[in-house]
């Protein structure tokens, strides 16, 4: 530790302790302004960002103990910092706070440098990366001795990260990938520490079908593979004052998402505005495009306004993905035109993929009025894929879903 930072550490230090409880508030404000000004002539002192902050933070940050990657940040007067908060310096290095110790005129910290970023794919299929301290064969208590530690048995690790939202997702047998071997999750910790999440890991064995050991990740199958499908016409023809909305769909390892976060956005508002819903509003006449965003895709619809007006028909038909044999289900249409809902009465059918004629399901019963219907799957044992389709009364709206024949075995 340089002498400055000692020093300055040290008068710090004793300030705090020469305040008597009773001293009042003002005198307490005193000993913070004498601080303040000593704060930037001390060698400890830089400028660091806390959790990803654009807007740095003074702080001094001293050697602790015998362990070169355990230091203490004290926070200028005002100032705060949490366990589990990230610390990043200057030259890139990031360190966690893994304690606080609080008093009226400062903030003091314990922080631990990181030296493993980890990585794994969350519930919903997207790969989550966070700093975290990987401790090998030893690992230090969190007491005031660094230099104790206790040893970690043979093909044991630990990790300790910040506590947040995704990290407390992390389960039993979760697993990682550290430097070319797989480790799993064997026990989770979630309360002995504020802020942070410990978990305990054990050898694994490599699956180099799953397992993605470029990029780090356990497991890479479960990345969630995205498309995004605009159901209008591309482009879209409008008139000035008509009323339409975009129809975009989300499927996910090829299934639709229910309710999925879309994002819309026009290149001309002065022509063409678009809301957070899809809903289009024509302001002038001319060319523009709309941008469709969802989970990292983007697609573009381009839109043509005319005078005249113009009419985009389109149906959708929601229900399950898979009938199991000699079971039923229900599917719902609904008939859009310019991404509008309208009223209409419906006519089912089914088809091999083909078009032609299937024996592997059929329509037990519909409703042309509710725009529902029944499909019931073969009792022959067939498997396979048809597709059902439907259409309004004039037959300008049309939608069709694919239904997969499966066996309960």
């Amino acid at each position: 530790m340089e002498v400055g930072a000692i020093i300055a550490y040290k008068s710090l230090t004793a300030r705090i302790k020469s305040i008597p409880f009773s001293v009042p508030q003002y005198k307490k404000q005193q000993n913070v302004n004498i601080i303040n000004n000593d704060f930037f002539n001390s060698l400890s002192y830089e400028e660091i960002n806390l959790n990803d902050s654009t807007e740095t933070s003074p702080v001094h940050i001293l050697a602790n103990g015998k362990v070169p990657t355990i230091k203490s940040i004290i926070m200028y007067p005002g100032l705060t910092i949490h366990a589990g908060d990230k610390v990043a310096q200057g030259n890139g290095d990031q360190w966690l706070c893994l304690h606080v110790e609080d008093n009226s005129l400062y903030q003091k910290g314990k922080i631990e440098k990181c030296n493993f970023d980890l990585k794994w794919i969350n519930q919903d299929g997207y790969i989550q990366t966070f700093p975290s301290i990987l401790y090998f064969n030893a690992r230090s208590n969190f007491g005031t001795e660094e230099d104790k530690v206790m040893n970690l048995p043979a093909g044991r690790r630990q990790i300790v990260v910040s506590k947040n939202v995704e990290t407390q997702s992390i389960q039993r047998d979760t697993r990682f990938i550290i430097g070319s071997e797989a480790f799993k999750v064997i026990d989770t910790d979630y309360m002995s520490d504020d802020g942070l999440v410990n978990l305990s890991l054990q050898s694994d064995q490599i699956d180099p079908v799953k397992d993605n050991l470029e990029l780090g990740i356990a497991d890479y199958h479960k990345l969630g593979k995205y498309e995004l499908h605009i159901l209008n016409d591309n482009p879209l023809s409008l008139s000035i004052h008509q009323s339409a909305r975009i129809n975009a769909i989300v499927m996910r390892n090829g299934s639709e998402i229910i309710d999925p976060q879309i994002e819309y956005s026009s290149s001309n508002t002065d022509l063409v505005s678009v809301d957070i819903q899809g809903t289009i509003t024509i302001h002038e006449s001319g060319e523009t495009v709309i941008t469709v965003s969802a989970y990292g895709i983007e697609k573009q619809l381009n839109i043509y306004v005319a005078p005249t007006i113009h009419y985009d028909y389109d149906a959708t038909i929601d229900g399950a993905n898979d009938i199991y044999l000699n079971r039923e289900s229900t599917y719902v249409a609904s008939f859009f035109n310019n991404g509008i809902k309208i009223s209409d009465e419906s006519s089912f059918s089914l088809t091999n993929l083909d078009g032609s004629p299937t024996l592997l399901a059929s329509i037990s019963s519909q409703d042309p009025i509710a725009n529902t219907c029944v499909v019931k799957a073969n009792s022959i044992r067939k498997l396979g894929t048809v597709i059902l389709h439907v259409k309004n009364t004039n037959g300008l709206s049309s939608g069709k879903k694919e239904i997969k024949i499966k066996s309960l075995i």
